[in-house]
């Protein structure tokens, strides 16, 4: 008889055991424009309480067992996420998992409302057994709603399959002994590059721990964090918590990659215009552009060249740079040169070339140098060739005698360092150009060559200076130079202190930054001192020319 009742003691608790209701709780998903309304921490939180609900209403002493979302991975099939647990797969997903009731909520947009709906399915009968539906102007209404309508929700199981035990009253237990059965917590810190990552721990958000860095307790023992972050792949680690101040440090990997444009232009064209770049029909000014995996279409433009056109093909955490060369683009032109309203012929030469004599009818580069050149002057040809089109000029001799086109031409190789260097204002550019322009036969004090011209013919050598004291004048072209050098010196100075001192005062947040904060302290410190550099010379050459 004693070996009858424990048989049947026996029985009963395997029956009661076989008799277990699982129940999964999938995470909450989210229609159309509602996943730019409500965030991917936002529906997690809102996956939790329904979670936490179905807990209350389903306790596991009545022999209920609600799935974690880490039990729900681990029974899929290989190659199916839970993400893909979607709309008329619930009940075949609840087969899958082998949950005896399945349930989802689903976000939506009605008007300018958002909306909530969720669903509770009998896996073995391909049953719906209960749903509720409402509306919310925010999320906040719409974890109320969860909080008003799943208890009843959930109660509908109870009602489907009953308490899943067996009835009668068990043997008396002692109840005066005491112990702590809880397990120890400790302190978990978790952080991610970059920031802002959205960590659950065994698939349940933290509600202290919305987005990294956060501190968070937990439970000792084994644990799965996954850290979630927008256009980042969701990264995971399974940590044994056992000691406080734990640190978990996510290393995110894109899933996008970069576009670097570095083409290959000539040093002196490619300062007289700027390179615009558009990817997929939008302007960027970034030389290292951050794009979404897959293909784009690009386009180069610069005032000296020929536009380029190409697509890219953009793998995610990958960098593709572009580096050819483009091409020099063409334009025609018709140039007559003339003295006094007569024609003349003289020697012309288009980027430093000879290339024939006035007058002229050809192909010409876009951003060219054209000059006319005669014995002992050059004049510089001012037009703006355009692309594929023929343009007529008629240039007036001016006979410049070269040592002021020389002086012209080195101030402004050094603006066009600056503009380079994008150290410069506006108005410290103006301030480089009036400097360059100053540099002129009158502001040298030069004797009118024109007047000489008009005796002279085309080709004979043209006197620089025909006054009785030439040595005194011609020495203000030096202090001319001098002088210019010492202003765009000057400028160089100030504009690399102030943006070393500037970038100084960055606060990096991760080595990259730092980095990049002390490239630009260091290039900023160079343009300093080549600036005091060109200043003392400048200064120098200033003082030496009034000494002789």
């Amino acid at each position: 008889m004693k070996n009858f009742k424990l048989f049947f003691l026996l029985f009963l608790i395997l029956t009661t055991a076989s008799q277990a209701t699982y129940v999964a709780v999938l995470e909450t998903s989210a229609d159309g424009s509602a996943k730019d309304g409500v965030s991917l921490s936002d529906r997690q939180y809102l996956t939790n309480v329904l979670r936490e609900q179905a807990v209350k209403e389903l306790p596991a002493v009545q022999n209920y067992t609600i799935m974690t979302r880490e039990n729900i991975q681990q029974m899929l099939p290989p190659g199916k996420a839970i993400e893909d647990c979607e709309g008329s797969c619930l009940v075949e997903t609840g087969k899958n998992i082998a949950a005896d009731f399945i349930c989802q909520a689903r976000v939506g947009r009605f008007g300018k409302s958002l909306t909530l709906s969720a669903e509770l399915y009998e896996t073995a009968g391909n049953k719906l057994i209960a749903s509720f539906n409402g509306r919310g102007e925010n999320v906040e209404e719409l974890l109320e709603l969860i909080k008003k309508e799943s208890p009843a929700f959930f109660r509908n199981i109870k009602g489907t399959s009953g308490f899943a035990g067996v009835s009668g009253i068990g043997a008396l237990g002692n109840t005066g002994d005491f112990s702590y059965g809880g397990k120890k917590k400790f302190i978990v810190e978790i952080t991610s590059e970059p920031t802002g990552a959205v960590p659950t721990i065994d698939g349940k958000a933290v509600p202290k721990c919305l987005s990294t860095p956060c501190k968070v307790q937990v439970e000792e023992g084994n644990h799965r964090i996954v850290a979630s972050l927008e256009r980042y792949d969701d990264a995971e680690t399974i940590v044994d918590i056992k000691t406080n101040n734990q640190k978990i440090d996510f290393q995110m990997v894109p899933n996008f990659g970069w576009l670097e444009i570095k083409p290959v232009l000539s040093g002196n064209i490619a300062k007289k215009g700027k390179l615009t770049v558009m990817v997929d029909g939008a302007r960027t000014e970034e030389q290292k552009i951050e794009l979404e995996a897959g293909i784009h279409k690009v386009m180069l433009t610069h005032p000296c060249y020929d536009p380029t056109e190409f697509n890219v093909s953009i793998a995610k955490n990958k960098t593709e740079i572009f580096d050819k060369e483009l091409s020099r683009g063409n334009g025609g032109l018709e140039l007559a040169a003339e003295n006094n309203g007569e024609p003349q012929s003289v020697a012309m030469f288009i980027d430093g070339v000879e290339v024939g004599s006035t007058p002229y009818a050809g192909v010409v580069p876009l951003c060219a140098d054209v000059r006319l050149k005669g014995e002992g002057w050059t004049d510089k040809v001012a037009f703006e060739p355009k692309w594929h089109e023929v343009v007529h000029v008629t240039h007036q001799l001016t006979f410049t005698p070269d040592s002021i086109v020389n002086a012209q031409d080195s101030l402004q190789a050094i603006a066009d360092s600056l503009a380079e260097a994008q150290a410069l204002t506006e108005a410290q550019v103006q301030a480089v150009t009036d400097t360059v322009a100053a540099v002129t036969p009158d502001s040298v004090k030069l004797t009118q060559v024109e007047e000489a011209a008009e005796t002279t013919n085309v080709g004979e050598s043209v006197p620089a200076n025909v006054n009785d004291k030439p040595a005194k004048k011609i020495r203000w072209i030096p202090i001319g130079i001098g002088a210019g050098v010492f202003v765009v010196g000057t400028v160089l100075a100030i504009v690399g202190n102030n943006k070393a001192k500037s970038e100084s005062k960055v606060s990096p947040v991760n080595p990259t930054e730092y980095k990049d904060q002390h490239d630009k302290i260091q290039s900023a410190q160079t343009l300093r001192n080549v600036g005091i550099t060109f200043a003392i010379l400048g200064a120098a050459g200033v003082g030496i020319s009034f000494l002789f």
